[in-house]
């Protein structure tokens, strides 16, 4: 298999487990310890740290101008998004990283959590992979279920960028995604 193919291969793998993952995140006694009777806190938004992952739940802003939400998975791989959202109620999203167990990848997912499809409507979005080399893979969905028409939105691996195509998108986006490689650094021997 070529590189591509097997990044390509790799990272539909790595997709499928994180669309499961992002959805429904299992927390179990043993990775937290004990867990207090009051848990999960009512008035805090989901939150959820391990080696390589990091999930968490964030409002979008609404109003006039670009606005941007990023986070940090280690001291390599931040994922972004800038989106306008002129209009409309406050939604709950989520954002979810991780990177492989074999160091190779690295992904980043934002959507509206649950079966849920956002009622928003954006006027732009880009998702931008910071610290990656190469982006293998990128998706945007209407609903969560479903991909966007190719013609809404672009991939950019050069720029390492999931966005709305200027007049063509048409400000409906439930979910977007990408997948990514790292830099590898080489340790002298």
């Amino acid at each position: 298999k070529t590189q591509n193919s097997k990044m390509a291969s790799v990272g539909r793998s790595l997709f499928v487990f994180l669309c499961l993952l992002s959805s429904e995140v299992f927390v179990t006694p043993e990775i937290l310890g004990e867990l207090p009777d009051d848990w999960p806190p009512k008035d805090e938004k989901f939150k959820f740290e391990a080696d390589g992952l990091y999930s968490e739940d964030f409002d979008l802003e609404i109003g006039k101008g670009l606005k941007t939400f990023e986070r940090q998975l280690d001291d390599v791989f931040t994922c972004r998004l800038a989106y306008e959202i002129p209009k409309g109620e406050t939604e709950e999203w989520r954002v979810t990283m991780s990177q492989s167990p074999d160091k190779t990848a690295y992904s980043c997912i934002i959507e509206r959590p649950g079966p849920t499809s956002s009622e928003l409507n954006f006027k732009q979005f880009k998702l931008s992979m910071i610290g990656v080399k190469e982006m293998g893979y990128g998706e945007a969905y209407g609903d969560p279920s479903k991909a966007l028409p190719e013609e809404e939105y672009s991939v950019d691996k050069s720029k390492m960028e999931v966005s709305g195509v200027r007049g063509k998108f048409k400000g409906h986006i439930s979910r977007v995604l990408a997948i990514g490689s790292p830099h590898i650094h080489h340790e002298e021997l």
